[in-house]
């Protein structure tokens, strides 16, 4: 009986944790990791309740309660902790609709914080991404769309989905240093930095990208039309950390990829080397670029794809490289604005037109600014376009 018992404890220990050590060891396939999801809390829950009842059953055949099954019934109590409160959907707890200020001038964000700009559906938010990274996360609406930014701390990989078909998302797991999100409805699991379904009732499906752009707060509000922003508080801003604390400085620090092994790695560039990769359906292949790279260029013009890459206070803007057919030549302004050395036509750093002989929108292309580790393994035909071998 007591071997029974402790079997029972370990058995439901493996169970309630296995959303650690699955995530952390590459070798376990992602479709054991959905699986996991809905049998977790049941096989704890009941493994702890068949230790509660044969220990009140034993204490009624004999007389005193057994002492001896105190320790597994506490280890069976620690495994029903683990199954809710360690499961990736708890640890970053998505959040679902926020209200948005009414006077973001406001908000406690200093001017170098980054906010996710999203324009769709003729409406525009903003999201400050100190905030967003402690979700994954951030389900809204605009207008009658329904979109899920997510952000994926330990790739940095950042995607608003259109979701209106399917509804909102969590985040259902983590696989090769990527996370996986799900939707709430069917549960289907979606491996975020490819946006396709991996398993689960929706299965084969795409998930589909929308459009946004990464600037910082100095750039939000120079903005004419502020975007709406998501009303945050100092304690939305608080340093991010695993559920273990120091962990997280200590996976940055050493260039850890939990998840995915280092043999598996292309090791062309450190792990977490910032990288902004075009994923605009006009790039085929894909192409990237490495950050500072661009950063110290400025403006590059990749003619072949028409399209051109503006480096705006340590962000990187994408658009194309025309307007309504006519050929743009586009280059940093004054006081945060985007020029046409052509005809003299500015737009704000958003592309939207200010004055000029072009009275259009720049129209924005579509990059993810992510670590080199998640774009060499989830875009993996991609072309990669070093700018000093150029310059040399």
């Amino acid at each position: 009986m007591v071997f029974i018992f402790y079997a029972l404890a370990v058995l439901s220990l493996a169970v309630g944790s296995a959303a650690i050590y699955m995530t952390l060891i590459q070798a376990f396939p992602v479709q054991w990791s959905y699986y996991h999801y809905f049998i977790r809390k049941p096989i704890t829950w009941s493994v702890f309740a068949a230790g509660i009842v044969a220990s009140l059953l034993i204490t009624w055949q004999v007389g005193e309660f057994p002492l001896w099954t105190l320790f597994p019934i506490i280890l069976m109590a620690l495994a029903v902790v683990l199954a809710h409160r360690m499961h990736q959907e708890n640890v970053f707890k998505a959040v679902d609709f926020p209200a948005m200020t009414d006077d973001p001038l406001k908000l406690p964000l200093q001017d170098n914080m980054e906010l996710a700009v999203i324009e769709y559906n003729d409406v525009t938010k903003a999201y400050p991404l100190d905030y967003v990274i402690h979700h994954h996360i951030i389900n809204d609406r605009l207008d009658d769309k329904l979109v899920a930014l997510t952000y994926c701390a330990m790739c940095h990989s950042i995607i608003p989905f259109d979701i209106t078909d399917i509804g909102p998302l969590f985040v259902g797991s983590f696989k090769n240093a990527n996370m996986i999100v799900a939707d709430k409805k069917t549960r289907t699991f979606f491996q975020q930095a490819s946006c396709e379904s991996v398993i689960g009732k929706l299965h084969p499906y795409t998930l589909t990208m929308i459009p946004f752009q990464v600037l910082t707060w100095s750039e939000v509000k120079k903005l004419n039309l502020c975007p709406k922003v998501v009303r945050v508080t100092k304690q939305d801003f608080k340093a991010f950390e695993l559920p273990v604390k120091g962990l997280w400085n200590k996976v940055i620090a050493n260039g850890l990829t939990p998840g995915l092994a280092s043999k598996n790695r292309d090791n062309t560039f450190s792990p977490r080397t910032r990288m902004v990769g075009i994923t605009d359906k006009i790039a085929n292949p894909q192409v990237v670029y490495l950050k500072d790279e661009l950063l110290e260029q400025g403006v590059v013009n990749n003619e072949e794809l028409g399209v051109v890459l503006v480096a705006v206070n340590g962000s990187i803007l994408g658009f194309k490289s025309s307007v309504e057919g006519e050929s743009v030549s586009i280059e940093p302004g004054a006081n945060s604005t985007l020029c046409d050395t052509k005809s003299g036509t500015i737009w704000n750093v958003r592309g939207k037109f200010i004055k000029g002989e072009i009275e259009s929108n720049l129209v924005p292309v579509a990059i993810s600014d992510e670590y080199w580790f998640s774009w060499k393994l989830f875009h993996p035909g991609s072309q990669l376009v070093r700018l000093q071998e150029k310059k040399s």
